[in-house]
């Protein structure tokens, strides 16, 4: 049987995913700043590992070019995948709006 991953390099795979993928501005702390990685030296903001049977949190500033649900279910699939299908919860704190759209 394989070993868990370590759940502090889940964490920073999962938020480079996360802000790679091209509907997403940023990762967010979400309303609190609660949603986020303590590592060694620093805070990883925006993702958060769940214990046992806990899903994955994550939180993200979107652009506004793509439909927010489509971008959702795409970042809840991808991150699933990464962190063995777990159970994913996304947060979308903001939406960037391009200034020509104001």
């Amino acid at each position: 049987m394989p070993n868990p991953p370590d759940p502090v390099e889940l964490a920073e795979r999962v938020a480079a995913a996360v802000a790679a993928h091209p509907a997403v501005a940023a990762l967010h702390g979400g309303i609190y700043n609660d949603i986020a990685t303590y590592l060694p030296g620093r805070k990883l903001v925006g993702v958060r590992i769940g214990e046992g049977d806990e899903p994955v949190e994550v939180a993200v500033v979107l652009r506004a070019d793509r439909p927010i649900p489509e971008v959702v279910r795409s970042l809840r699939r991808d991150v699933s995948r990464l962190c063995g299908g777990a159970a994913v919860d996304i947060t979308v704190a903001d939406i960037l709006v391009p200034e020509e759209l104001l």
